[in-house]
């Protein structure tokens, strides 16, 4: 049975003939991806958190994407002049996905934002701004043509952790496309990658049997040259495909 593999979404206004309208909304790198890995890529659209348990339970799996900033009052953070994109609806359906996926070891690839808000989800916390409150940080928000897909950024991966199992190295390149990070790891949650200043790049369940892959970075724009980055979502599709065959 082919796997279905939920994408989490968020809202944006889209030109129309008849005028602006909100819509919501998919990069194609995700659903591609997903497709690549073999895959079925299902659009889940901002909905009440109450209805997420409904709507994941007939999912094989999930990618949690990136977007805007996570709401400061989740974690108990005071806010920052950078913060950007807050959308409160998306974050409590999200906390809400992060926490059922959670609880029932659904297969979950956690993008960027999709790592951060799952980290506040399970009870963790983050940067507000990299640069100006990580000693030594850098800009990792790089943007401009080509930016997102493009392996820029070194990172170093934890000995004999999951993802450097999976890609065969220590040392992987990535793009980077955000000013935020984890700080304090959920209870649970094990950092096994970080950046050259030291940030959190990547994080695994200590639970083995939890098919859970968070990484800061965007592999979605990287998978047309990137092993690496294909390898996520082919892991992924696997994981969701035993979890198929099992339900």
């Amino acid at each position: 049975m082919t796997p279905v593999i939920g994408i989490t979404s968020q809202q944006r206004d889209v030109a129309t003939h008849y005028g602006s309208q909100p819509a919501t909304t998919v990069t194609l790198t995700y659903s591609e991806a997903v497709v690549r890995a073999g895959g079925i890529p299902f659009v889940l659209p901002i909905m009440d958190a109450t209805a997420v348990p409904d709507a994941l339970e007939r999912l094989d799996g999930i990618v949690m994407t990136g977007g805007g900033d996570v709401a400061p009052e989740l974690y108990d953070g005071d806010g920052h002049g950078t913060v950007y994109g807050v959308h409160l609806a998306r974050d409590q359906m999200d906390v809400a996905v992060a926490k059922y996926a959670a609880s029932q070891r659904l297969p979950v690839l956690a993008i960027c934002r999709g790592i951060q808000v799952l980290n506040v989800a399970l009870g963790g916390d983050l940067i507000a701004d990299i640069e100006s409150e990580v000693a030594g940080g850098f800009e990792h928000f790089v943007t401009g043509d080509g930016a997102a897909a493009e392996a820029h950024q070194t990172i170093d991966l934890a000995e004999g952790s999951g993802l450097a199992e999976l890609f065969g190295t220590t040392s992987l390149k990535v793009n980077s496309l955000h000013h935020q990070a984890i700080s304090r790891p959920a209870p649970g949650l094990r950092p096994i990658a970080w950046s050259e200043d030291g940030v959190i790049e990547a994080v695994e369940s200590e639970d083995a049997s939890w098919a859970f892959l968070g990484v800061q970075w965007h592999p979605e724009n990287l998978v047309g040259t990137e092993p690496a980055a294909r390898s996520l979502f082919d892991e992924l599709v696997s994981a969701a495909s035993t979890w198929a065959a099992n339900r």
